[in-house]
């Protein structure tokens, strides 16, 4: 990928993750899920001067959080907990879709500029460090622990 580019303009054109500095970066992230399935998001940290989210959208089924369900749910650093645990729920759900989204003068903004997410994996968790789509790619503007307890 060249230095001028955005992320943005690759994941645009159909590519599902490309390399940046010797890191695979992709827009967003699927997770294998089945109904009652919980998720364990941490916040780690987030920038301070531009508010960020993770974003969290159910495929054919919806997510529970303190006694609401929604489609998608949206935890902004600035108003959420610092962690969460999610239910999904819908015997059709099998993937939730993961990404991050920031405030720009007021509007939720995502997949723009340099947006996009490194994973790193353990075997307690995920954790993302995200880059939202200002300026060069900062994979530290958004970084959360996502883990995935199944049913048996």
């Amino acid at each position: 990928m060249s230095d001028t580019s955005a992320f943005s303009q690759a994941f645009a054109e159909g590519i599902g993750s490309l390399q940046y500095e010797g890191q695979e970066v992709r827009p967003l992230l699927l997770l294998a899920v089945n109904e009652n399935s919980k998720i364990r998001v941490h916040r780690v940290g987030a920038r301070a001067d531009r508010r960020q989210a993770l974003k969290l959208a159910a495929v054919n089924g919806t997510l529970e959080l303190e006694g609401i369900s929604a489609e998608i749910i949206s935890l902004w650093c600035d108003t959420s907990p610092e962690t969460v645990e999610l239910l999904v729920q819908g015997p059709q759900v099998r993937r939730v879709e993961v990404w991050n989204a920031w405030d720009l003068g007021g509007l939720e903004t995502a997949w723009l500029g340099n947006a996009g997410i490194i994973l790193e994996a353990t075997q307690k968790h995920l954790t993302l460090h995200c880059s939202d789509g200002i300026g060069p790619p900062s994979f530290s503007d958004l970084t959360v622990e996502i883990s995935i307890a199944n049913p048996t």
